[in-house]
């Protein structure tokens, strides 16, 4: 009777003890609108499998989808979310062209990356490829003005200033600037730094009263005070700095029409 007890007791333990039940361990398959909703809200891209007879084109779709239980596909998975495209709304809604298509689209619904696939190597592959696409990424301040640009063509459409100093709160502000949901903005955007001194002559020429202050201008604007056309004070994290610079985009192409 003991020996009985001792057996249980030992196989509960393993029970509690175990890394992870076998249901932790895949990949968490979700429908197309709550994974664009999930997408908004955390900045994960979402990953589209089309696995689907619905499509003539495409290599046969006959147990791929296992390899998404696979090593290097589970390694990724907290990256990612995920979704089964085998209905026809989901085709149309992220229109599939062909079996085995594996598309992979950003926050705003931009496109990052379609490929079709055929092996779990091809998988991890484009998940690793996403992933570099779609990172942070380490902004080059200037210092000093910038020059005027001269028109929109050059792709630089505004200026964001930053008042900052060596605080936390001036810190993470860079990083949500830097974010991999703001990234795809830089290349629309000439960064400049400025150093936060308080009553010091820069400071009092742009009206700051604290740090991180940004102040964001039309690049084909001279630079100073009284080109600036929007500014926040405001603690933002990735999601709210990606929507301020956005609007405030929006406002500089709209006036350039």
């Amino acid at each position: 009777m003991r020996m009985r007890m001792r057996v249980a007791a030992a196989l509960f333990t393993l029970i509690l003890v175990r890394p992870g039940t076998a249901d932790e361990e895949q990949v968490k398959w979700i429908k197309w609108e709550e994974a664009r909703a999930r997408s908004v809200a955390t900045g994960k891209p979402v990953l589209v499998f089309c696995i689907t007879d619905l499509l003539a084109e495409g290599p046969a779709t006959k147990g791929l989808d296992r390899v998404f239980t696979t090593e290097p596909i589970r390694l990724q998975r907290d990256d990612f979310l995920f979704v089964k495209c085998s209905d026809m709304t989901t085709v149309r809604a992220v229109k599939a062209t062909s079996k085995c298509e594996l598309i992979v689209f950003d926050p705003d619904g931009d496109e990052l990356l379609r490929t079709v696939v055929k092996s779990s190597a091809e998988v991890a592959a484009a998940m690793k490829e996403t992933t570099a696409r779609y990172s942070s990424k380490a902004i080059q301040w200037n210092v000093n003005a910038p020059p005027v640009q001269s028109g929109p063509s050059d792709g630089k459409q505004m200026v964001v200033v930053l008042f900052g100093n060596d605080s936390d709160e001036v810190g993470a502000a860079v990083r949500s600037l830097e974010d991999r949901r703001v990234a795809k903005l830089h290349s629309k955007c000439v960064f400049v730094r400025m150093e936060y001194r308080k009553d010091s002559p820069e400071v009092k020429a742009w009206n700051v009263i604290s740090a991180p202050t940004l102040l964001v201008l039309d690049s084909v604007k001279d630079f100073g005070p009284k080109s600036v056309i929007e500014r926040s004070s405001e603690r933002k994290n990735p999601k709210e700095m990606k929507a301020f610079l956005a609007r405030v985009l929006g406002v500089i192409e709209k006036s350039r029409r």
